[in-house]
């Protein structure tokens, strides 16, 4: 992970902000669930973190025996037409950004409107999305 992620983490989050690392037993649950695998970076996020976010960002995730926040996410997308080889690492409500699974071996960041035709491209990393994320809700302070 971008240490720089690491330094906006240590500097803004907040008791609760992340759910906390997970197992590798529940992650490899919440993929066996939607079929697929994680990508490596979104899958080092959601060891060490779980889900959760600072500044009022929240990425999906795994909550160990709670469930998986992206797991309820990507299934109830999937419902509404999103690819079945996507995942998704924020629910807007009114769109979403996901990533495709490890086996596409593309690791960037889409954003998908419901009934849309076409993904739009908008970070070429995870960790250039949790950065940018990161920093938009630092700088809304």
């Amino acid at each position: 992970m971008d240490k720089k992620i690491l330094k906006m983490i240590e500097d803004y989050s907040e008791e609760k902000d992340f759910f906390g690392a997970t197992s590798e037993k529940h992650i490899c649950n919440a993929e066996e669930n939607l079929g697929l695998k994680f990508p490596q970076s979104y899958r080092d996020f959601v060891k060490n973190y779980g889900s959760g976010g600072i500044c009022g960002v929240e990425i999906e995730g795994v909550q160990g025996e709670l469930g998986a926040s992206v797991v309820k996410s990507t299934k109830r997308w999937r419902q509404l037409g999103l690819d079945i080889n996507l995942i998704v690492i924020e629910d807007s409500g009114e769109f979403v950004r996901c990533m495709y699974s490890a086996d596409v071996n593309d690791e960037r960041v889409f954003s998908w409107i419901r009934g849309g035709k076409e993904l739009s491209p908008r970070y070429n990393t995870f960790d250039d999305y949790v950065i940018d994320m990161f920093q938009e809700g630092i700088d809304n302070l």
